[in-house]
């Protein structure tokens, strides 16, 4: 079927081709590398690891010599700063750290023991300022979220982040879950991140620096779900332009850093087990029969397009000619007969969720003393949720509004629906360092989804739609295959000898896919009336294709590449005054394909009196196909249901978006405290769409743009900044919105239009820090910000029909405040020393202007109806907090967390009726873990303890009317983790 698309792209493929081989190559190194140094691993003695970092600037220093005072041990920083020294005998000695314009620096009295590991992290302070050589202590590992805390005080851009080991503490199962809690970000269903308000257009997901596909048909994001939190290192959000970065965000970049190899040999493994209240253990969990591979994320092949129809040559042949043709009679039957019956869900006990991860890496030496550092890392997990209380309304405003006190109801549904996801991922890294300036690195991602989803509604329509006492019942079953592959090459460089220069290249090659298999509904309604004569009651059903959809059958999938080149090359220079500044310059060739594929099949009848209630028996052998014939001058065939293709060929398309960009940027010292930051960037874009439907011209967009950028960080004192940035970037609309062609969303119920006339958006941004880094692993921050948009994409509604187009309106701006703190509390109490509070707030306000012919629709219901409404997932706030208690003596952790978000639009409604927004979601999280034996940890996790409604209302006059409203419910999971290294 079209999921086994053959790409037809030749550097794709040969790209592919190449990182395989590479891969195959490293993999033979590392393999036949090992027997080289196991007898030298196996060599008494201890080691030393760490980096070496310049004290001002926080950046990493090569080429620094570090060497054991009175012996023949030594070696060099290399590209990262980074270095260790083997085979040390036991005993105590002086390590000695020395850098051509540095202070020379000693560290006495380091006690090396037999066997054992020791972390150095080294800050050289520069000749201009030293006094004399400098005499320091060991000090012990880093803490992990307090590295990240320095990274950002160093950074030239304004950033906000989350390490791997607060992503634990919060009890986060993916980086969609853990973005929440990152200041100004917010989740909506579950996996588009909103940053600072904006919608999922406005920001930018790179994996390692490189940028990730979308698999969603209408939305440009990420899906962040796809990605679980054992595989990353930290999440890193930048919301200040500077020209290296990629001008296609606004509200933020997010830069999802992987795990990376650990210096000696590391072993982890986990695993836990969860319960959610009224899922687990629910006898009557909606699902429906699948494949033998679901366990796995996968479709095996059950939810195939039927294999005499995945040639899309064969035409289904008409039912007038079928009647009296026995050839396309006994097709027509055949391909009927060529699906798989099952159209309603049926249930089952919900078992327990499942989560396990397992990781293992080393750096060894290869011959020559050359270091390659591996990791590999496997994680999966299987949940399944469920509610039986959900709600589903449309409401509508049918007159004036001054004459009307309440809404018009068009229908209200009650809600079932059962979901079983299933995720799993695996990473791969080999770092290999042939010189201590020269480092590549191979990167591998796999991960893989797969959700069940079985739901059932039942209720009323009231809008004449249906007589008033028929009741309506849909069912829906579908299938949501993901897959993410990314290979990434890079390379680090630097030329010493030439004026410090360094090079930094990558070479990354990214697929994400999306498959819906066999996407299943049908619809019905039935009459309840009383036997007075039988004392009985009898049930007619009916199917009605003037009132609602027949049965449909929809398989869609959807494949984007992104094929991308970076370089990036720097060197330093003195200023003025000897200062130590940088210019940097590069490029970037980013090439990236899109290919959706949709075909969609209902099943038709005569008269539709066939169906008795069970939508399965209804596609039983008696009712489907060729059920009777007649005979006499000719023979006559009498069908039950036939299958009819309804595809267009409109709806299939092909995209392919083509970015050249170059930029320069220089961080310039003014005085000793005082940086400036600027540049600029220039962006040639190239984007073309077809569809299959030759009729339809070709969507096309040209932009160059040139993007500038300037910023200023003042250091008031050795620990606290002052920021203020300035920077031009831009949003483009996704391949959907620019195919100029309509196509039916059956997941909402309208017709989505293409427009060919969008243009890009370009945005002005302004923001202003002011950040505190208080102590190690302490910060209070306070920024403001504000945006002005010109020709920003929005959502509008045509006409009364409910059409939906996406078109430039004529400006938008957001501005708003954030705040974030982290601190201990040793500092009010000895008592409370092994506590620390945290918080971060934003307020964000946006508007942007109605389109002319929607604000004429509106205004004929409310004369009085105002010129803006805000951008679409925008929260005037979002709130987060949490306690946290570390007890190192215990082996003890805790943490309780807390955060909300206010309402936000989710739906613009057609004429005067009132949007639709989603209300506030309290969530009140409980973690604890405590450390059995040196390397058995225990982990217990209560969620959602709040368990608030997830709930989407009208708004009028004081009263809330209910769109849609379920409840997620409590969870507790336990789990244990066993750690060496």
């Amino acid at each position: 079927m079209n999921r086994c698309l053959i790409k037809s792209n030749l550097s794709r493929n040969i790209f592919q081709f190449s990182a395989k081989l590479i891969f195959i190559f490293l993999v033979f190194t590392l393999i036949f590398g090992i027997p080289n140094v196991s007898a030298s691993l196996s060599d008494s003695g201890g080691r030393i690891f760490g980096s070496i970092v310049d004290s001002e600037t926080g950046e990493s220093l090569p080429g620094a010599t570090i060497f054991l005072e009175n012996t023949t041990i030594g070696t060099a920083s290399d590209l990262d700063g980074a270095f260790s020294l083997l085979k040390i005998p036991p005993g105590r000695y002086n390590l000695i750290i020395h850098l051509i314009g540095y202070a020379r620096t000693k560290i006495e009295n380091l006690e090396i023991e037999e066997g054992k590991l020791s972390k150095l992290d080294i800050a050289l302070v520069p000749d201009a300022i030293k006094i004399h050589d400098v005499v320091v202590t060991a000090k012990a590992i880093q803490n992990t979220e307090g590295s990240l805390l320095k990274k950002r005080q160093k950074s030239v851009a304004i950033s906000d982040a989350i390490s791997a080991e607060a992503i634990s503490r919060y009890g986060s199962s993916d980086a969609a879950e853990a973005m929440s809690q990152i200041t100004g970000a917010s989740v909506v269903d579950g996996k588009y991140v909103l940053v600072r308000g904006l919608g999922e257009r406005y920001s930018n997901t790179k994996l390692n620096g490189a940028e990730l596909p979308s698999a969603d048909p209408d939305k440009k994001a990420f899906q962040m779900d796809l990605l679980p939190v054992n595989l990353l290192d930290n999440l890193i959000v930048t919301k200040s332009f500077t020209p290296d970065q990629p001008g296609n965000f606004t509200g933020g970049i997010i830069d999802i850093g992987t795990k990376t190899y650990p210096e000696s040999f590391s072993l982890k493994y986990s695993t836990s087990c969860s319960f959610t209240k009224g899922t687990t253990g629910n006898k009557n969990f909606l699902t429906y029969p699948g494949g033998n591979k679901d366990w796995f994320g996968m479709d095996d092949g059950t939810r195939n397009l039927p294999e005499e129809l995945q040639d899309t040559s064969i035409v289904i042949p008409d039912i007038g000619y079928a009647f009296t043709d026995s050839v396309l009679a006994h097709e027509l039957d055949r391909l009927s007969k060529s699906f798989t019956r099952v159209m309603a869900p049926t249930v089952k006990t919900a078992p327990l969720n499942k989560n396990f991860s397992l990781s293992l890496g080393n750096t060894t030496m290869l011959s020559g003393g050359i270091p390659l550092g591996y990791l590999g890392s496997f994680s999966y997990n299987r949940k399944y949720s469920f509610y039986d209380d959900g709600k589903v309304a449309s409401w509508k405003l049918t007159g004036n509004i001054s004459e009307v006190d309440e809404l018009n109801k068009d229908f209200e549904l009650k809600d079932s629906h059962g979901k079983d996801e299933v995720i799993w991922g695996g990473l791969a890294i080999l770092s290999l360092k042939p010189h201590p300036a020269h480092e590549l690195t191979f990167n591998y991602l796999f991960t893989q989804s797969g959700e069940s989803s079985s739901r059932y509604l039942t209720g009323k329509f009231y809008d004449g739609n249906l007589p008033d006492d028929a009741v309506y019942e849909t069912r829906v079953l579908k299938y949501t295959e993901r897959n993410l592959q990314s290979i990434q090459l890079r390379g680090q460089h630097n030329l010493n000898k030439f004026k410090d220069i360094n090079i930094e290249w990558m070479i990354s090659n990214d697929n994400n896919s999306q498959d819906e298999p066999d996407l299943r509904f049908f619809s019905n309604h039935y009459f309840i009336t009383e036997n007075d004569t039988t004392n009985s009651v009898d049930t007619t059903y009916s199917i009605t294709p003037s009132h609602y959809r027949v049965p449909q059958r929809y398989f869609r999938y959807l494949d984007e590449n992104n094929l991308r080149f970076d370089l990036k090359i720097s060197m330093s220079f003195k200023q003025w005054a000897d200062l130590s500044g940088k210019l940097t310059f590069g490029g970037l060739l980013n090439q990236k394909n899109r290919t959706y594929r949709e075909r969609v099949f209902e099943y038709r009848n005569q008269d539709y009196s066939s169906y008795e209630g069970d939508p399965n028996e209804y596609l039983s052998d008696s009712n489907l196909g060729i059920i009777d014939s007649t005979t006499g001058y000719s023979t006559f065939y009498i069908f039950g249901n036939y299958i009819v293709e309804s595809s267009e060929a409109r709806s299939n398309y092909d995209g392919d978006q083509e970015i050249t960009a170059s930029f320069v940027m220089v961080e310039l010292p003014i005085a000793r405290r005082l940086r400036l930051i600027g540049g600029a960037r220039y962006e040639k874009t190239i984007m073309n769409i077809v569809t299959k439907d030759s009729t339809y011209e070709k969507g096309e967009l040209r932009n160059h743009d040139l993007l500038p950028s300037v910023s200023l960080i003042y250091q008031l004192k050795d620990n606290m900044n002052l920021r203020l940035a300035y920077g031009k970037t831009l949003a483009r609309p996704t391949f959907r919105e620019l195919a100029p062609f309509p196509s039916w969303d059956f997941a909402n119920g309208f017709f989505f239009i293409g427009n060919p006339e969008l243009n890009r958006t370009l945005i002005d941004n302004y923001d202003v820090r002011w950040e505190w880094f208080v102590r190690p692993c302490e910060i209070i921050a306070l920024s403001t910000f504000y945006k002005k948009f010109h020709n920003p994409i929005e959502r509008t509604i045509k006409n009364e029909n409910g059409e939906i187009q996406f078109q430039n309106v004529d400006r938008a701006e957001v501005y708003g405040i954030e705040f974030e703190v982290r601190k201990k509390l040793d500092q009010v109490s000895s008592s409370l020393k092994n506590f620390q509070l945290g918080s971060n707030f934003s307020w964000a306000n946006s508007k942007v202007k109605i389109p002319e012919a929607e604000l004429i629709s509106i205004r004929g219901y409310d004369p009085n109806a105002g010129i803006y409404r805000p951008l679409w997932g925008q929260s005037k706030y979002i709130f987060n907090l949490f306690l946290g208690y570390d007890n190192n003596n215990y082996g003890t952790k805790a943490d309780l967390n807390f955060s909300v978000f206010s309402e936000r639009l989710s739906e613009v409604s057609i004429g005067g009726t009132p949007n639709i927004y989603e209300l506030p979601q309290p969530s009140l999280n409980f973690i604890i873990s405590q450390k059995l034996i040196s390397r058995l940890n225990f982990k217990l996790s209560a969620r959602n303890l709040l368990n608030t409604s997830a709930r989407k209302v009208y708004h009028f006059k004081k009263h809330d009317y209910i769109y849609q409203e379920h409840k997620k419910g409590r969870s507790i999971s336990a789990g244990i983790s066993y750690v060496i290294g």
